[in-house]
């Protein structure tokens, strides 16, 4: 699909089906230009937080390629989106797992020239082999950050409810007597299968999600039980919440559980917030580059990857998000604040119970996305 003009229109943030109209557009009323004009182009399809304005900058400056940041609204919109082809994106950041591990045997990706991404030596070692579980050779994809999804609370309200509470299980929101007594301080959930049908595999004591109809049925069961006292399942905006003192327990991501205090410090609410990562087991998500088969401008997607995977770089974007870095290199350059935080860092003697699930197909993904959504409702 042409790009000409895209490298004549000033930079703007976009939602994924804008940018293919725009890109329909293009094709309709381009004009010739050169290929030099065309290669100074990259169309990059990622979430909105996760590479702030300065760092496009100073890429653009050093190399003269235009960025056009389209938002990932949602992994499995992105998958569709990929799917169709001729997309007109050329990087994008891809769930690990379930995605990434799915998509690969489609041919949706471009083996990676790892000859031309000379900071790739900067990787951490450890999440190039977590990755191999869906990328068996680290073929296609380069891990760009990384987190977990455990227990956000707010310690004051939850411990003058329940001195013992078991703040590190999930039993906190999945075992029915628990649960009930934090249902007025305000309990939420991400809206997300892929991250809570997992978490209650793991309450149920199975380390991988499946779907065995039995099996099935028992997460549904569990949830059934619990769904009464739970007061939010959105992902949008939850912390928020938690910052203003409007929930006192969640389900969410440790970026968002950094997120959540450092905005209830700005706000001044007086809120303090914890994060555990649970005992049964830590889910963890990682985020990859992967370059589209049918990118236009592979060159300029490989040059980005590899100016991101510079230390100095990787600790401006650990310093400006929440997000935990998959770059070694960059670790000890991070203030201790944030190489110290256990939020955003598992201590090493919580690594051994990392879990990464296993790629689902098409047909459990529509299996499973049914079974959240009749939990949801209760249909």
């Amino acid at each position: 699909m042409p790009h000409a003009l895209w490298a004549r229109c000033p930079r703007v943030i976009v939602s994924a089906p804008a940018l293919v109209a725009i890109c329909w557009l293009a094709a309709c009323t381009q004009h010739a230009a050169a290929p030099r004009e065309v290669d100074k182009v990259l169309n990059l399809y990622t979430w909105a937080e996760y590479f702030p304005s300065t760092v496009i900058q100073q890429f653009e400056t050093e190399t003269g390629i235009r960025v056009n940041y389209a938002t990932l609204d949602s992994n499995d919109v992105a998958e569709t989106t990929l799917s169709a082809g001729h997309s007109g994106f050329d990087l994008v950041t891809v769930n690990a797992s379930p995605h990434l591990g799915r998509q690969i045997p489609k041919g949706l990706w471009l083996p990676l020239d790892l000859a031309r991404i000379p900071h790739w030596s900067n990787v951490d070692p450890k999440l190039l082999e977590i990755m191999r579980r869906v990328d068996p050779e680290n073929r296609y994809a380069i891990p760009y950050v990384w987190g977990t999804t455990g227990i956000i609370f707010n310690p004051d309200k939850i411990r003058a409810i329940m001195a013992d509470a078991p703040v590190d299980s999930l039993e906190m929101v999945f075992r029915p007597d628990i649960a009930a007594r934090f249902k007025q301080c305000g309990i939420s959930m991400l809206d997300s299968w892929v991250d809570i049908l997992p978490m209650i595999s793991l309450y149920l004591g199975r380390k991988q999600l499946d779907t065995d109809p039995q099996s099935l049925a028992g997460i549904s069961d569990t949830f059934a039980r619990v769904r009464p006292f739970i007061r939010r399942i959105n992902t949008p905006g939850y912390y928020d919440q938690l910052a203003r003192g409007e929930l006192c327990l969640s389900i969410g991501y440790s970026a968002d559980a950094v997120s959540a205090q450092r905005l209830a410090d700005r706000l001044h609410t007086g809120v303090h917030l914890e994060y555990r990562q649970p005992r049964e087991g830590i889910p963890m998500y990682i985020d990859a580059f992967a370059i589209p088969a049918d990118s236009r401008h592979a060159d300029a997607a490989l040059k980005f990857i590899d100016f991101v995977l510079r230390p100095e770089i990787a600790v401006e974007l650990a310093q400006a998000t929440s997000f935990a870095i998959a770059n070694s290199a960059a670790m000890a350059r991070l203030t201790p604040e944030l190489r110290n935080n256990p939020m955003i860092y598992p201590p090493d003697s919580a690594r051994d119970r990392l879990s990464v699930d296993r790629a689902f197909s098409m047909e459990e993904t529509r299996l499973l996305s049914r079974t959240w959504l009749r939990m949801k409702t209760g249909h």
